[in-house]
């Protein structure tokens, strides 16, 4: 098949040059010392831990669903069962509704951390009415476990994204396998540190109480969110593909937000003067 983009297909038959090249006795680089250069990318580990830490939210709250609803007041499995394939429509829709958002925009890292943002505030939200001391309406609680899908599980496919520009001309395959098993690699481990918390509940000074596996993922994503804050790189793939357009401009990112190639260079040009002038 064709591949999807044109820098997708160059570097598809660079990729088939390489490999000929490898069976011939060449040097021909394995999915261990390629992974290990995607890490040393500038720009890849924000993306990664982003993709990673979307994953393990999703993947527990999945896995906990029917203890999480039971604790939230529901009791028919049925009922259970219903909240938790809406929690995953809810990652599909919204992963769909944000990424072509953000494929039209380019607005990869404000929208990854407004998924954050809005995924810690469900998360908190769930977490209270998990406890003991607060009853929340039913339909409060529903709506928070929907909402935190709709949050955190599209950060995935944006992030998955995002770390195939700031890699170019990097294979796609192996950024997206790398992301994959760091990610399973990862719930598969915090899922049992979180059911091993589930036992813990911490009250808070007022009525309340959160249980201790919402406040590990709580920590996680407040942690990510930070690091991730301070992603900056230029989205090298859209830069390729359109090389062929005068009026294209490539996007950057820095920790004060998106900009266009033109945008970034007059602001570089701006902070220039203001500190030659001594008013920066």
């Amino acid at each position: 098949p064709t591949p999807p983009t044109a820098s997708a297909e160059k570097h598809a038959a660079e990729h088939d040059l390489e490999y000929s090249k490898g069976l011939g006795g060449g040097a021909f680089l394995t999915f261990p010392d390629t992974a290990k250069q995607l890490l040393t990318t500038s720009g890849f580990l924000q993306p990664l831990a982003a993709f990673v830490c979307s994953i393990g939210v999703t993947n527990v709250v999945s896995a906990f669903t029917s203890e999480t609803m039971q604790r939230a007041g529901f009791m028919r499995e049925t009922v259970i069962d219903g909240i938790g394939a809406g929690f995953q429509v809810a990652i599909m829709l919204g992963g769909v509704v944000l990424a072509s958002y953000v494929d039209q925009t380019k607005r990869y890292k404000p929208v990854t951390l407004a998924c954050f943002g809005g995924a810690f505030v469900t998360l908190l939200l769930l977490g209270v009415a998990e406890g003991y001391q607060v009853t929340l309406h039913p339909a409060v609680v529903i709506a928070a476990l929907l909402a935190l899908g709709a949050s955190a599980g599209p950060v995935q496919p944006i992030n998955a994204e995002l770390a195939v520009e700031v890699s170019y001309p990097a294979d796609e395959c192996a950024v997206e396998a790398t992301q994959q098993l760091a990610g399973n690699l990862f719930s598969a481990l915090l899922v049992p540190v979180c059911a091993k918390a589930m036992t813990f509940d911490w009250n808070f000074p007022a009525p309340g109480d959160i249980r201790g596996d919402t406040l590990v993922l709580l920590i996680m994503i407040a942690s990510t969110y930070a690091f991730f804050s301070g992603f900056e790189g230029e989205l090298k793939r859209e830069a390729e593909d359109q090389k062929g357009d005068p009026n294209h401009e490539s996007h950057i990112a820095d920790p004060k937000g998106t900009f266009t190639l033109k945008q970034a260079k007059g602001k570089e040009e701006r902070e220039a003067v203001l500190t030659a002038t001594g008013d920066l």
